[in-house]
């Protein structure tokens, strides 16, 4: 076969391929609310849960939307609107806030089915302008017959709770992180110290004084061995746990480092993509360069620009997260005195971006300066760190629990 012809047929069956997709792709039923006054949506019932098909949702209302195969992360976008979920989560993003389910959403023969009360949630924040019933078997979506959107700001039956329970989703959770691990040993200070080996200790540690001072929180470690887990992986460890009513905590342990080997302290941070300073710029450069172990195809995410600030929608979780940071600072100066706290900052870390949750790195001392790294060897010291951690926590949890919640 000639050049020219083997070229001819290679974009014949590039052509022919592209339009199966868009074939397989076309929706089902040509419903539209902006072509009728209301359109129906069937209920799925799996296992006693009920689940809202992602093709009909699709098909019924011609809402935009995007599926990413690799990451099991999709889209809905209408007009300025977008909604993010996540295969696997019982929470998602829409329009700038977390709605909740009890389970998540999940994939049965190649279709994506999303829970009930996140396809409420959801719903609402993409469509103001509609409203939404249910019968036994579907849900039904009309238009206000006047033109005139339903005031949202007015509950009605169905959005009305009693007022004792319009409080925070209680802190049903704490994800503990020690920071690096396998093949990425972090800093390493004299002596061939490695800050891998330390966060873990101290991550253990804390752990013990959770599980004994919060007997009715579950306490998860993202590692409990010498194993590497990629950034954003931890971060999905701690979302996965997320649920109606559950809310939980990101605690991430580090050690810093410096050139300057006089320089000691501890420092806790949160997300934010405006660094306090150009020394916190270079510690979140420092703990984000561990993306360069891991595997190419999960690395692109770090720079999904639009994700990462729908993440970020927070100023609600951005607000409890230096809360966090701030009283974990408060507890640890109690207890490791003479070890000098160097105040709370924030960075853009790459292991807090995907936190749908209050989440705080602490930076525990520098593993570069000989008299601090002797101390973080040592057992009784690291107890000291992680009773200072952990109290922050529980201090935290009572504050946090006292919040009204206003939706």
């Amino acid at each position: 076969m000639t050049p020219r012809r083997r070229h001819g047929t290679l974009r014949l069956t590039r052509c022919l391929a592209a339009g199966l997709i868009v074939f397989i792709c076309l929706p089902r039923t040509p419903l539209s609310p902006s072509r009728a006054d209301s359109v129906s949506l069937p209920i799925v019932r799996i296992d006693a849960r009920e689940y809202v098909s992602l093709h009909d949702l699709v098909a019924a209302l011609r809402i935009d939307t995007s599926f990413d195969i690799i990451t099991q992360r999709g889209k809905l976008y209408r007009d300025s609107r977008v909604a993010v979920y996540q295969v696997g989560f019982a929470v998602a993003l829409a329009n700038g806030a977390l709605v909740r389910a009890a389970y998540p959403v999940t994939r049965k023969n190649g279709e994506v089915l999303i829970p009930e009360a996140l396809f409420r949630g959801m719903f609402s924040r993409l469509y103001p302008d509609r409203d939404i019933t249910r019968a036994e078997s579907a849900f039904t979506v009309t238009r206000p017959r006047d033109g005139t959107p339903r005031d949202r700001t007015k509950p009605d039956d169905r959005d009305r709770v009693d007022p004792a329970d319009r409080r925070k989703d209680r802190i049903g959770f704490i994800v503990v992180d020690a920071g690096h691990g396998g093949h990425d040993p972090g800093a390493i200070g004299r002596g061939r110290i490695k800050e891998k080996t330390i966060t873990l200790k101290v991550a253990r540690a804390l752990e013990r004084h959770l599980r004994a001072q919060l007997p009715g929180v579950t306490v998860i470690m993202t590692r409990t061995g010498d194993s590497f887990i990629e950034l954003g992986r931890r971060t999905e460890i701690a979302n996965r746990q997320l649920k109606s009513n559950t809310n939980g905590i990101f605690v991430s342990i580090h050690v810093n480092a410096s050139i300057a080997r006089r320089i000691a302290g501890f420092e806790t941070y949160f997300l934010s993509q405006n660094p306090t300073n150009e020394e916190a710029r270079t510690t979140a450069a420092l703990e984000n360069n561990v993306v360069i172990l891991e595997d190419r195809s999960r690395r692109k995410s770090y720079n999904d620009v639009e994700y990462v600030e729908a993440l970020m929608l927070t100023t609600q979780i951005q607000k409890e997260s230096a809360l966090l940071s701030k009283t974990i600072l408060r507890e640890m100066k109690a207890t490791m005195r003479p070890a000098r706290p160097r105040g709370v900052k924030k960075a853009d870390f790459f292991v807090l971006r995907g936190a749908l949750m209050p989440a705080t790195l602490v930076e525990i001392g520098y593993i570069t300066n000989a008299g601090e790294a002797q101390q973080l060897t040592r057992p009784e010291y690291q107890r000291r760190v992680a009773a200072g951690i952990g109290n922050g926590v529980i201090e935290f949890i009572k504050k946090y629990n006292t919040m009204i919640k206003i939706k």
